[in-house]
């Protein structure tokens, strides 16, 4: 009955700190990303895959480059520069340039050069390049 316990308390442990945030710093945080997919599902499941590249930089701003393969668009690629900081180990980031509202990201998960990044319930799948 004990063992069983035991068991059953370190699984439950053991998928709680499965589900914990990544607590970022500035250093995690700093070069260039590339976007692999989007998606309203942690999992990754129905993402879309994207083509942009995330530069932080030191300075306090996030360069945003993003192109779009669709020979009908209307703007090939886009690019904004916009203003971030980490807050309490998470991404404080400008929704759009010169707007005063912020988006706050929680880093849900991150190994080595990949992250997922979760942003207004929209999740960012990221390798660091």
């Amino acid at each position: 009955m004990l063992l069983r316990t035991l068991l059953i308390a370190l699984t439950m442990t053991v998928s709680v700190s499965a589900l914990a945030d990544v607590k970022l710093t500035e250093a995690d945080i700093l070069g260039e990303w590339k976007i692999d997919a989007e998606s309203i599902n942690a999992d990754g499941s129905d993402a879309k895959e994207l083509s942009s590249i995330w530069t932080f930089r030191n300075d306090g701003t996030m360069e945003g480059v993003s192109v779009d393969t669709n020979k009908h668009a209307r703007i090939s690629e886009f690019r904004a520069v916009i203003k971030y900081s980490i807050e309490d180990g998470k991404l404080n980031k400008q929704n759009s340039p010169g707007r005063s509202k912020f988006d706050l990201c929680t880093a849900t998960e991150k190994n080595g050069p990949k992250m997922t990044l979760e942003c207004n319930h929209i999740y960012f799948f990221m390798t660091k390049k």
